[in-house]
């Protein structure tokens, strides 16, 4: 008798709990194709191979010690060419034994130029064989970024761990623009610092309590919680939010916070969360650091 009221009593008590509401057939059906998304996008990031400063003045590249920048990959030349920096403009000369390629149209090309504002960060991808470069900016550092499509990387990887989908983490938020747009420079893992533009502010609730956070261009959060350094990435994660023009309503699906790049690749420069996207709880939801 006392067995059977006990039981009872939990079952009560549990019939009156908030139940989660159910995920539709059709959110599923859209998380699956935004994984599948995913997934393919993570290619490039996976077959980088190296990330190397650029001087002011000549940078050779290739196999051989003997060049600024030494890239090891099976059968690379000695050297590929030489990217001559002078200010905010880098020129490639390519040695003279090779054919160096546009990967955009497979266009051949002896000598390409990039020029560099404030307001473009990646040169033209050039290719020889299996291996791309090109050059970045990162506020005033330059990089060389290298690619090898035949990297072991990209050949053995298989996605991330995720937390399994629950509704109470597609939450509603009111957003509310900025005046004028808000340029922040905010901290990337490499320990140097990228300017990003944030449009507005994003307030909700979760479990109760209110949170905001600072949106950028195109809808892009990058949100820090409790959970980082401990089942998820140190550095946070990434989430895209449909903006309206004016103030009004948002969804917020952290089911779909996913890694940034660097947690795949040494060789990319991602951006961290600003102080006030660090959420001072955790968000058990979206992509884990571990592996598959």
């Amino acid at each position: 008798m006392k067995l059977s009221l006990s039981l009872l009593f939990f079952i009560s008590i549990y019939s009156c709990q908030p139940q989660e509401a159910p995920l539709s057939e059709e959110y599923l059906m859209a998380d699956a194709e935004f994984r599948e998304r995913l997934s393919k996008g993570r290619d490039h990031y996976l077959k980088l191979v190296g990330l190397h400063p650029l001087v002011q003045g000549t940078n050779l590249f290739g196999s051989s010690e003997a060049n600024n920048i030494q890239i090891r990959s099976k059968e690379l030349p000695a050297t590929i060419g030489a990217v001559e920096l002078q200010g905010t403009t880098a020129v490639f000369t390519a040695s003279d034994i090779l054919s160096i390629q546009l990967t955009a149209n497979d266009s051949v090309v002896s000598i390409w130029t990039d020029t560099f504002t404030e307001s473009s960060e990646n040169g033209a991808m050039l290719k020889h064989n299996q291996i791309e470069w090109q050059v970045i900016k990162r506020l005033d550092e330059y990089f060389l970024r290298v690619k090898d499509q035949e990297a072991e990387t990209a050949k053995v990887f298989k996605g991330f761990e995720a937390y399994p989908l629950q509704s109470k983490y597609v939450v509603e938020a009111n957003y509310t623009p900025y005046t004028d747009t808000k340029t922040e420079e905010v901290n990337t893992q490499l320990g140097t610092n990228q300017e990003m533009d944030f449009l507005g502010e994003l307030s909700f609730e979760l479990d109760g309590e209110s949170y905001k956070l600072s949106v950028g261009l195109g809808g892009f959060l990058i949100v820090g919680d409790q959970t980082n350094d401990e089942t998820t990435y140190g550095g946070g994660r990434y989430v895209y939010v449909d903006l309206p023009e004016e103030s009004g309503k948002v969804k917020i699906d952290f089911n779909r916070l996913y890694n940034p790049p660097c947690v795949y690749s040494e060789f990319t420069t991602c951006p961290l969360p600003p102080t006030q996207n660090v959420l001072p709880i955790k968000i058990e939801a979206g992509e884990k650091y571990a592996r598959l």
